[in-house]
């Protein structure tokens, strides 16, 4: 019998992250956005399965992005069976700048 899956919420604020992570990549290569795009949603649904990873701060996880050096902050809501996306902050940013 397998696990069933998390529903993944992602906050409004993480659309912004998305735009900026695709311009800034379109702007280094064409189409590249679009990649860091499959890519992110690739590493939803592996979380949707496999939720309990690299928990950095009280209760936030973290996911890395394998090619793009960006990662997903989360926190899980066991009881609801849900993970809420707060932010897809690239490990570049400076942290007094960027928080969620």
């Amino acid at each position: 019998m397998s696990k069933s899956p998390y529903k993944i919420k992602v906050d409004t604020k993480v659309l912004f992250d998305l735009q900026d992570a695709i311009y800034y990549l379109n702007s280094k290569q064409t189409n590249l956005g679009e990649e860091f795009l499959n890519e992110y949603s690739s590493a939803l649904s592996y979380l949707e399965n496999s939720p309990y990873t690299q928990l950095r701060y009280k209760d936030v996880h973290c996911f890395p992005l394998k090619r793009f050096k960006y990662m997903i902050h989360f926190r899980i809501e066991e009881q609801e069976k849900t993970i809420t996306i707060y932010a897809v902050l690239s490990t570049h940013y400076e942290p007094n700048k960027h928080w969620l």
